[in-house]
């Protein structure tokens, strides 16, 4: 496509049609439920409302729509464009949100001070708009692409990532792939991945005025608490990735006994450890299981376990050579804006959709889930073009 082309299309680009979708997608809740057994689905839970809503304005704009659902009522909405026999570039992003506890009005959608303010704006509904508006704009014009362009709006990000395991199931889901999270623009070609697991230790309950006849559970996790924090050392100066780092490991929440005078019989404690790329959830789960069982060896009454994971989603590494980073690196470059690759903090469910990826979009990490969540439009009004750019650049 000629660089004329390409300017009349980022003319059509409607400020104004982003900002008021956006505020409207805001308005539609999708709270994640987080496995409550009360939680009304057709109340503010549930990503189904925000996958219709994408899914209706996709099908009018020509794209193959199919929603499917992992779990009942949390569909993931998948949808491709017309196209030629080239490559396939997904624009991804979850359509759940965090809780609202605490938000004064988290689904106004209210715009002030340039910013469109409310759950889930940066978090990522904005980039879902910004991903339409590409949409949009190149239906508008009666753009033929090369490719194809797969938009996908994913259930569960903000739990387990059913959503988009299910998704990637059978494999990569594209050829390329750019998952909207809040960077503040800054192209994330790398991040870490998150094993989230419990330990348990089992003892033997008696009165506590008689303690020496009881097993604590307790008193034996404090041990794996000391060796965690052992650990947590040989980390920090161990392996290290170029933009990630070096592994970490976060005793998280603790719990056990349960009254002050009875010897505790049980004791939980959930471990937060963070993987550079090259780790896996296996191996680590295999060197505490060793590390474990060095400390307790030789004592009967030391009895514990490692739960299943509460999470383990993978890190995320793609080389700089891959054309979704190149061509979101001189989108960028176009605009006088920082190209650099960079790590992510977070973990996102980007490497369970298998496909080369970079973690890339308008709004901050500093105001998700946070009570004051917003976006500036004029970030979001930049990430669209800037998302236009990427697709005439590998699909076009």
């Amino acid at each position: 496509m000629s660089p004329i082309d390409s300017e009349s299309l980022h003319q059509l680009v409607d400020r104004e049609r982003l900002v008021s979708r956006t505020a409207e997608l805001v308005q539609i809740p999708s709270v994640n439920p987080f496995d409550q057994p009360d939680a009304d689905l057709n109340d503010i839970f549930g990503e189904a409302r925000v996958a219709n809503w994408m899914a209706s304005h996709l099908e009018r704009l020509g794209y193959d729509v199919e929603l499917t659902e992992p779990h009942p009522g949390r569909p993931n909405m998948v949808a491709i464009s017309p196209g030629g026999d080239g490559p396939m570039l997904g624009l991804a992003g979850h359509t759940d949100t965090v809780g609202i506890a605490g938000c004064e009005e988290p689904f106004s959608g209210r715009i002030a001070d340039g910013r469109i303010h409310g759950r889930g704006t940066c978090d990522m509904k904005g980039a879902l708009v910004a991903f339409i508006e590409v949409a949009e704009v190149l239906a508008s014009a009666g753009v033929e692409l090369s490719g194809r362009l797969m938009i996908a709006g994913v259930a569960d990000e903000e739990n387990v990532m059913f959503g988009s395991m299910a998704l990637g199931a059978d494999g990569a889901v594209c050829d390329h792939l750019i998952v909207g999270e809040p960077t503040e623009l800054a192209i994330c070609s790398a991040h870490k991945g998150q094993y989230a697991f419990p330990i348990r230790t089992f003892g033997r309950a008696v009165h506590s005025s008689i303690a020496s006849t009881g097993v604590n559970a307790i008193a034996h996790m404090t041990e794996i608490v000391d060796m965690l924090h052992g650990y947590g050392e040989e980390l920090r100066s161990g392996p290290h990735h170029e933009l990630c780092g070096t592994g970490t490991v976060n005793p998280s929440v603790i719990r056990g006994g349960e009254m002050v005078a009875i010897v505790p019989d049980w004791c939980e404690l959930q471990v937060d450890r963070r993987l550079i790329p090259g780790e896996t959830a296996t191996d680590v789960r295999a060197d505490l299981d060793r590390r474990i069982s060095k400390l307790a060896a030789g004592r009967n009454d030391f009895r514990w376990e490692i739960g299943e994971p509460i999470m383990a989603s993978g890190p995320l590494d793609t080389l700089a050579t891959e054309p979704v980073v190149q061509a979101a690196q001189r989108a960028m470059a176009s605009r006088n804006l920082p190209a650099g690759a960079v790590a992510f903090p977070a973990s996102t469910d980007a490497p369970n959709l298998g496909a080369p990826a970079v973690v890339w979009g308008p709004g901050s990490l500093t105001k998700a889930h946070t009570i004051d969540e917003y976006i500036d439009i004029e970030e979001l009004v930049t990430a669209t073009h800037a998302y236009l750019d990427v697709v005439l650049d590998i699909v076009g």
